[in-house]
């Protein structure tokens, strides 16, 4: 009777440790797997565009672009990483309308050099949609900050010279430097400045400008930065990232590309 007892006692024991072990072994896949199903979900939820599509944003050569089945890499620094959107790019907004396969290489405090550096690991594509400069312009005292404009424009024409040499044909835009708010008027100055080098640069080569910090400006400066900032240089979502990704294809059609 004794010896019942004790394989009764031994047997629920066993099935309890077996439990624990379970739910422990569930917690760690949780913890594990969260974040990837976290940015999964999100990366499916629909961020509409600030207004909403209209036909006069399909009217560009980059909507035909993004229309055209063609594959487009993205490339920048934390506003195309998703930093503070819970890993949602800045054109998570766009996605619909782009029938291409789509890739994203970006890392967060990213420069221009910083690309330069990592030609290699750029994936090939047959478009490149590139936003980067924002940290050159907040940072000039970074190991790979472009110090003045005129650095800005060697290495985005250094850039754009080596994506060429790897995706022999790209076609290749960029995009201004990314709008910012809040910070010393200093800065402003710099950021025109870095934009008009780009600009320049892109007046004189193959790659295509588009000037996106002309319309985020002008949406910031009538209904102000709190609806679409996250902070003085990161836009939120859904608001900020519509603003930004609406900005880059009605500056395309305002300029006639």
């Amino acid at each position: 009777m004794s010896d019942n007892k004790n394989s009764k006692s031994s047997n629920k024991t066993t099935i309890a440790l077996s439990v624990v072990f379970a739910l422990l072994v569930l917690v760690f896949l949780g913890i594990l797997f969260y974040p990837k199903i976290k940015l999964k979900l999100a990366l499916q939820k629909n961020y509409p565009l600030y207004g909403g599509m209209t036909d006069e944003l399909q009217d560009s050569t980059l909507y035909k672009d993004l229309q055209s089945g063609r594959s487009v890499c993205f490339l920048g620094d934390s506003i195309t990483a998703g930093l503070t959107t819970n890993g949602v790019p800045w054109y998570q907004p766009l996605t619909p309308y782009i029938k291409g396969k789509v890739s994203n290489y970006s890392t967060s405090g990213w420069q221009v050099k910083d690309l330069t550096d990592h030609i290699t690991d750029i994936p090939v594509a047959d478009i490149y949609i590139i936003a980067i400069g924002i940290n050159d312009i907040l940072f000039e005292n970074t190991a790979n900050a472009s110090v003045t404009s005129e650095d800005f424009s060697n290495n985005t024409g250094r850039l754009a010279t080596l994506i060429s040499s790897r995706s022999d044909g790209a076609k290749i835009y960029f995009v201004s430097p990314w709008s910012f708010c809040n910070l010393d008027e200093s800065y402003f100055i710099r950021g025109e400045e870095y934009r008009k080098a780009m600009e320049s640069y892109c007046g004189n080569s193959d790659c295509i400008y588009i000037d996106a910090d002309r319309v985020i400006s002008s949406v910031l400066n009538k209904e102000g930065t709190g609806k679409y900032m996250y902070n003085e240089f990161h836009p939120n979502a859904p608001d900020g990232i519509g603003l930004f990704s609406y900005a880059v294809l009605k500056a395309a059609h305002d300029q006639g590309i």
